[in-house]
């Protein structure tokens, strides 16, 4: 599962350079969109050092492919049935499909309700996807939850889905 190497690693690379001072010596968390960048540059630039390719989609979105699907990419209006877990950067998982009913997850993808539409990145991401896709979605706090956060999710902070694609109807 190479998404879930590209995972591990990425968590390695945060702990590095979150261990060099002790935890008393640490402020507060400040979350702002300079430290978010600095993030994200920093987990590009991991990628790249381990040679992980790495499709850069929209604006703050970016995919790795584990394992290609078969058939049509996800599109408005299909029921898409996934199995996922969302992950800050530390490894705090926020977010899982396997915390709910039987493990997976269906929508409408994009649905006309904006209260039923799951955040940008998601959206954007999914849809370079097919049935049977395995794939790590690494998304912007702009294409996220942005400066106010949502719940687990601090304000300013990119997000890392690891997600396999079901079922397209």
């Amino acid at each position: 599962m190479k998404c879930f190497r590209v995972f591990i690693l990425t968590i390695l690379v945060v702990s590095v350079f979150s261990s060099c001072r002790k935890e008393d010596d640490l402020p507060a968390p400040v979350y702002s969109p300079e430290i978010e960048a600095a993030q994200i540059h920093e987990w590009l630039e991991s990628m790249k050092t381990n040679k992980v390719n790495v499709d850069t989609l929209a604006n703050g979105v970016y995919l790795i492919v584990d394992t290609p699907g078969t058939g049509v990419n996800v599109k408005t209006g299909n029921s898409v049935t996934v199995k996922y877990t969302g992950y800050l950067l530390n490894g705090y998982i926020f977010d899982s499909s396997l915390l709910h009913g039987d493990g997976t997850m269906t929508y409408i993808h994009k649905n006309a309700d904006p209260k039923m539409r799951l955040i940008p990145g998601w959206e954007l991401g999914i849809e370079h996807l097919n049935k049977g896709s395995k794939a790590l979605i690494f998304i912007s706090s702009d294409l996220a939850y942005g400066a106010d956060g949502n719940g687990g999710v601090p304000p300013y902070t990119p997000l890392i889905f690891v997600i396999e694609v079901v079922d397209i109807k």
